[in-house]
């Protein structure tokens, strides 16, 4: 392989280190569990090891009595890196955290993959939406309209028809419930419910509602 050839690899995994830099950046700006590092380096090996499954075999290939499939290390990476994103995923008491570092980690592997083979513009792009996505659908949604969803976790007095109570309320305050789940105790019920609220409501507002209700003896709003 010609040194200039070489050299074009090499850009190509700068660039995908440019790619991983800009995605980890973000995650690393607001605190998670994969930031800039991760990204970088997952974005240069992924470039590397498909730089590898196109190159790395050529004097191999055409050999009498030698098959190869190169292309199966650029599947592996695909599989390799959903070992790695199930490590950002963290589930405390059924809340589940992580999960859009993960398929981050997972993309900026295809975009790594993609600049490896020397597709740039799709990887490039890839990865510029990516950020985008991150950076504009984190927070403040307000301007797509989207319903406002919460979920409260209760403990209520034991009673047949208590939950039913409950749901009604909020139904007569425009809280839609969602769904609901009870878990059966001697003392106290405990119950998990997703409700959908008006964007004019907030959560002091839903916990006033809540409170109002004496079956009730504990309220957490998520």
């Amino acid at each position: 392989m010609s040194i200039s050839t070489q050299f074009d690899l090499i850009l190509r995994v700068l660039i995908a280190g440019a790619c991983g830099f800009a995605i980890g950046y973000e995650r690393d700006a607001r605190a998670k569990t994969a930031g800039l590092r991760t990204h970088i380096i997952i974005a240069v090996g992924s470039a590397l090891m498909m730089i590898v499954s196109k190159y790395g075999f050529m004097d191999l290939l055409g050999n009498k009595g030698i098959g190869l499939d190169p292309s199966r290390i650029a599947a592996q990476i695909v599989s390799g890196i959903g070992f790695i994103g199930a490590g950002t995923i963290i589930v405390k008491h059924e809340d589940v955290n992580g999960l859009t570092t993960a398929t981050g980690l997972w993309t900026t592997a295809g975009v790594g993959m993609a600049i490896g083979a020397r597709m740039y513009i799709v990887g490039i792009f890839s990865a510029l939406l990516v950020l985008a996505t991150q950076i504009m659908l984190h927070r403040d949604l307000s301007w797509l309209h989207l319903p406002y969803y919460s979920e409260v976790r209760l403990r209520v007095q034991v009673g047949d028809h208590n939950v039913s109570m409950i749901q009604k309320r909020l139904e007569k305050n425009d809280i839609t419930v969602a769904s609901v789940h009870v878990r059966k105790a001697e003392t106290q019920d405990t119950v998990r419910m997703t409700i959908q609220y008006p964007e004019s409501f907030n959560k002091e507002k839903i916990t006033e509602i809540l409170e109002a209700i004496p079956e009730i003896v504990e309220i957490e709003i998520y």
